[in-house]
């Protein structure tokens, strides 16, 4: 088998692909100042960040994928049960409401169901921890970004925010502190 890594991607002829690399690499020796050199620094870790955030994607896809799956197998059976339990002909009111009570105890009995399975909840579960590790990797990439442009990060706003309600305590403990040596020097 051969390994494609060395041939250029369909419709680029090897001219072109030497352009581009030539294009970049020319990028690449622009001062080492500002933005563009934070950037290009840490090049490789930006690409295996976006490559672990490909990986999380496609792993979510696939979760929900299979939570969509079951969701509409719950809504196929309900639509199933509806039209064997409801009334064939809408003449009365009461057929109409035949109908409505149909519905709903379809629907809730399919989707009860749905969601008190050990499968809902294992496929949920996937979901919800492929959503949190997606947010996660996001919030690494726009760190490492905030710091190439000289912004603060989360992190560090978070640091500070918690600096900041330590003072207040700390400034709260001594105003209290003060009025007790103010009340106490007022009665001597």
């Amino acid at each position: 088998m051969q390994d494609n890594n060395d041939n250029p991607p369909a419709g680029v002829t090897p001219e072109q692909a030497t352009k581009m690399l030539d294009a970049w690499t020319e990028v690449l020796k622009l001062p080492t100042i500002g933005p563009m050199y934070a950037f290009s620094k840490d090049f490789a870790s930006y690409a295996d960040e976006f490559a672990r955030l490909g990986k999380i994607m496609a792993e979510m896809k696939g979760h929900l994928d299979v939570y969509w799956g079951l969701v509409s197998t719950a809504y196929a059976k309900a639509a199933k049960d509806t039209a064997e339990k409801s009334p064939k002909q809408f003449a009365t009111k009461e057929d109409f409401d035949g109908y409505r009570k149909a519905i709903i105890e379809s629907f809730e009995d399919a989707f009860t169901g749905l969601f008190a399975s050990a499968e809902f909840s294992s496929v949920y579960g996937k979901v919800f921890s492929s959503q949190m590790d997606m947010s996660k990797a996001m919030q690494t990439i726009t760190e490492k970004n905030f710091k190439a442009l000289n912004l603060p990060t989360r992190s560090e706003v978070d640091e500070i925010l918690k600096d900041m309600h330590e003072l207040k305590r700390a400034v709260r403990d001594l105003k209290k502190g003060m009025e007790a040596l103010m009340n106490d020097a007022a009665r001597v």
